[in-house]
């Protein structure tokens, strides 16, 4: 009898013990509500190929990316920063969405080329092409490479950027060649989720480019890290 008593006493602690926390939480949905959810972490890009994140977010200097170092430089007003331009070494310029190369009309001087062709995988590219390589131009009172200035697709709806995954090679200031995607615009989201909501203008313009530089001056590309390998020295195993 004793322990039948002690059973239904515990059943209606318990019982009443989760209505009051029903009835709290009932009374202070506010409070749940208001709190945010933790930002989703994002998905790390595994790739056969090079990758670099380069800092596009100012609105008035650019990033000069050097791929035989893997360095950007940042430099301020293009015509202000005229003798650094010629004096750096640097293949591709990034502020915001442009690009600006290191050849033509932004430094005479340089050797750097593109050639646009069109949205492929690096895997598919094999080769650089023989000729075809576009140096900058000004217009209307930019300079301009017309090979890279249609790189991504302006979302009207959400004003998003979304890379068109095209394959751009590039003859380099050394005159070597490099293979080179955007695969994102974002600094914390990935571009799928930009394309059907807002994604904060604070974390625009972290331009991730996957590529690949063929340094023996040769336009035959070698054959990229297979991924097993990639992961296999991601974990730390041999």
């Amino acid at each position: 009898m004793n322990n039948m008593l002690t059973i239904v006493a515990m059943l209606l602690a318990a019982t009443f013990l989760f209505h009051s926390a029903i009835n709290y939480m009932a009374d202070n949905i506010s409070d749940f509500e208001n709190v945010a959810l933790p930002p989703k972490k994002p998905k790390k890009t595994v790739s056969r190929f090079s990758m670099i994140k380069v800092d596009a977010t100012s609105k008035k200097g650019w990033a000069l990316l050097d791929f035989t170092s893997g360095k950007t430089h940042k430099i301020g007003d293009l015509e202000q920063s005229q003798k650094l331009i010629s004096e750096l070494n640097w293949d591709v310029g990034f502020r915001r969405t442009s690009m600006i190369t290191n050849g033509g009309e932004t430094n005479p001087k340089g050797n750097v080329g593109v050639v646009n062709l069109g949205p492929h995988t690096l895997e598919e590219i094999k080769e650089a092409p023989k000729d075809g390589y576009v140096q900058d131009k000004a217009k209307w009172g930019s300079l301009k490479n017309g090979a890279l200035k249609d790189w991504y697709i302006y979302r009207t709806r959400t004003h998003n950027i979304e890379s068109k995954k095209n394959v751009y090679v590039i003859r380099t200031q050394d005159n070597e060649y490099v293979k080179m995607r955007v695969l994102n615009y974002y600094c914390q989201q990935e571009e799928k989720n930009c394309a059907t909501s807002m994604c904060s203008r604070d974390e625009a313009a972290c331009i991730t480019l996957e590529y690949m530089k063929q340094p023996n001056g040769v336009r035959t590309f070698p054959s990229p890290t297979p991924i097993a390998q990639i992961e296999k020295q991601a974990s730390g195993k041999h």
